[in-house]
């Protein structure tokens, strides 16, 4: 689960629920592994479930709902875990940070006996929520203005959980300590990376490319001509782990050949416009470059695969689902007559090549009287983030 995205939170509307469903108080078990006051001496985690038997001897412990917070803070955590799900309960629902808690590591861990989830910053309708804005509001003028003014935050800020309520003058702050826990925490620790320095440089090379185009031999090229040592298979190896922390994700060209696939140049999207937008300046000027980060992660939670297309013209995105028809989408923040021809251009590219494409133009704003072809559904991206 994502730092700071609220997984505590939601373990606790997780015992919500199994109280509504008349799951008596004694059944549940929470701990938070952060808490400095536990102690196991030697190792002994079997005094979890025995002090529970002291509290409740009656309670059967198949019935036992389990739920660990932080749990890579207890060492070796993997071997008790299976072990009470083999000897105990099988209900069991642990979060962990993403430093040493990635999904496919829990999997091997624990030998396929879990489900993992991914708990990411807030979506848009979920940011009306926290701020108590009706989304169905859109009709009335003073619904419509809260409903822009959230989404011009959100934009800016993006979505963690933490910052909804926080002034403008500390999110900075905060989302550049989140963005230095990733590093010291997530990439440093977890990988035992000596060089701070070349890391810092590398992401901040990547952060540089946010919606581009990025090259791994461009990056190797200038790192050579600062006379920084690395090989070019280090430098694989340390992109791949910066993208294993959540912080920011590649996406591929599509091509339907899979070798010109891995042959091409890929973009860079991070999970969250807030995280941008403190580590990068510039981004707070650039309203559309944090317009397209914003609808790609919108769109890596509604679909199965997102890939940008691009040969003699560009589309932003192509977006599949399974059993479905793809879709060809085009971000743009005024939609006006003098940058119609060019969105259309790459969705027609788009469509030569899949026919069964969904042709679609999101935009902030549009011209007024602008018409645009049936061939096309063109929508603001407010209502597309709140209708899709």
């Amino acid at each position: 689960m994502k730092l700071r995205a609220g997984k505590t939170y939601y373990l606790y509307q997780l015992m919500d629920l199994l109280r509504a469903e008349k799951v008596e108080r004694q059944q549940i078990l929470y701990i938070n592994f952060e808490d400095e006051r536990l102690e196991f001496e030697n190792g002994r985690y079997d005094d979890i479930i025995e002090s529970y038997l002291e509290l409740y001897p009656d309670t059967k412990l198949s019935e036992l709902y389990i739920f660990f917070d932080e749990i890579q803070e207890l060492p070796s955590w993997e071997k008790y875990i299976r072990r009470i799900y083999d000897t105990t309960t099988k209900h069991i629902f642990l979060t962990g940070s993403n430093s040493r808690f990635l999904s496919r590591e829990i999997a091997t861990s624990l030998r396929g006996r879990t489900i993992a989830f991914e708990l990411m910053p807030l979506s848009f309708s979920e940011y009306l929520k926290f701020n108590k804005i009706d989304a169905a509001d859109t009709y009335s003028t003073r619904g419509k203005s809260r409903i822009q003014k959230a989404f011009d935050q959100y934009l800016i800020w993006g979505g963690y959980p933490e910052l909804v309520k926080i002034d403008a003058e500390l999110k900075t702050q905060i989302l550049q300590e989140y963005f230095n826990v990733m590093i010291y925490r997530d990439l440093v620790e977890r990988y035992t990376i000596g060089d701070v320095s070349l890391l810092k440089y590398v992401m901040k090379r990547l952060i540089s490319s946010l919606t581009k185009e990025f090259s791994i031999n461009k990056i190797y090229n200038e790192l050579k001509s600062r006379g920084l040592s690395i090989s070019k298979d280090s430098l694989y190896k340390l992109v791949d782990e910066i993208f294993s922390v959540y912080l920011m994700e590649s996406v591929e060209k599509y091509e339907p050949s899979l070798v010109n696939r891995e042959m091409s140049n890929k973009k860079i999207y991070m999970y969250d416009n807030g995280l941008a937008a403190a580590t990068r300046y510039a981004i707070f000027e650039d309203k559309g470059k944090l317009l397209e980060n914003m609808v790609f992660n919108h769109l890596r939670k509604k679909y199965d695969q997102v890939s940008f297309y691009k040969n003699r013209y560009e589309c932003d995105f192509l977006a599949f689902k399974q059993d479905s028809a793809p879709v060809a989408i085009q971000v743009t923040q005024i939609l006006s007559q003098d940058t119609i021809d060019r969105e259309i251009k790459g969705l027609d590219a788009v469509h030569k090549i899949r026919p069964d494409s969904k042709l679609l133009i999101l935009f902030t704003s549009i011209q007024p009287n602008l018409t645009v072809s049936e061939k096309y559904e063109s929508m603001s991206v407010i209502e597309w983030l709140l209708t899709s």
